[in-house]
């Protein structure tokens, strides 16, 4: 596997955590330390999601890979799920605030985990390819952090529209990247 591979890999590891960030990028008051937390989340799970999956596959069996394969679409989906619920209803019972939203330790584990799991499969291809395993981890990470602040920056350009529409939007397309998720691996399946 070559580097460019591996940073492609990346970049495309990297979207489900860019599309999250946008989207609390868009239910908050934008606040650059929350953009930093998803971001910091996402990449340290990114970055040992492959490493398990390596692991997964050098020294435990095959069943075991394919259970954690038959449940791990529902997980990411019903974690999107909750977390796009909970937006959706906030967006109706908060009033405007003008202090940030705290993402919660909680909040951010799920996030972080919901939007690695496919990073395990990652590790799996990093192993078959025999290519070096903590740099690959260590790109995937550092690719995942720049991709993350990129897009909580870029939501804070649609700061202008009313509050309680970005917030739905947000929960919306948190809802929808859980389909999404759902929806390829049930097909692939």
């Amino acid at each position: 596997m070559e580097y460019l591979e591996i940073i492609l890999l990346g970049i495309i590891l990297a979207v489900d955590a860019s599309i999250v960030a946008f989207s609390y990028g868009l239910y908050e008051k934008w606040h650059i330390q929350n953009g930093l937390k998803i971001a910091l989340v996402t990449a340290f799970f990114q970055a040992l999601m492959p490493i398990f999956g390596w692991i997964m596959i050098k020294f435990a069996s095959d069943r075991l890979s394919q259970i954690a394969d038959s449940f791990d679409h529902w997980i990411t989906f019903l974690v999107f799920l909750v977390l796009g619920l909970k937006i959706i209803k906030d967006s109706y019972t908060n009033e405007e605030e003008e202090s940030p939203k705290v993402l919660s330790l909680r909040i951010l584990l799920l996030i972080g985990i919901a939007t690695s799991i496919d990073a395990l499969a990652a590790g799996m291809l990093i192993f078959s390819q025999n290519a070096p395993l903590f740099l690959s981890a260590s790109l995937i990470g550092g690719i995942t952090f720049l991709c993350v602040i990129l897009a909580y920056s870029l939501s804070k350009t649609l700061t202008k529209i009313p509050t309680r529409i970005l917030e739905i939007s947000a929960g919306c397309i948190l809802i929808a990247l859980g389909l999404k998720v759902l929806i390829e691996h049930t097909l692939i399946d």
